[in-house]
């Protein structure tokens, strides 16, 4: 998915979308580490994708206890990204 189509996904789903650099910095990150071989962490990454409303909530409170506050449509992006990035890689995690 190139910048453009990615962004304006993420403006038309998100009322308040996180920043567009970020956004695309953090997808192209997510696709390194599918590309890069760090099971450990997919695997992490894999199961943010699972998580309940629940969980992530106890997700956002363990990151804002560390000083990293985030609104629940964040976390829904952050996890949106992810996901975006799982379809884009061959291999086991597609």
């Amino acid at each position: 998915m190139n910048k453009q189509q990615l962004l304006e996904t993420l403006h038309s789903i998100y009322d308040w979308p996180i920043e567009d650099e970020n956004a695309w910095r953090v997808y192209n990150n997510i696709l390194d580490l599918f590309n890069s071989g760090d099971f450990t962490t997919i695997d992490y990454l894999m199961d943010m994708i699972k998580t309940s409303k629940k969980e992530r909530l106890e997700y956002r409170n363990s990151l804002a206890e560390i000083g990293y506050e985030l609104r629940p449509d964040e976390v829904n992006q952050y996890i949106f990204l992810i996901t975006v990035a799982m379809t884009q890689v061959e291999g086991e995690y597609v």
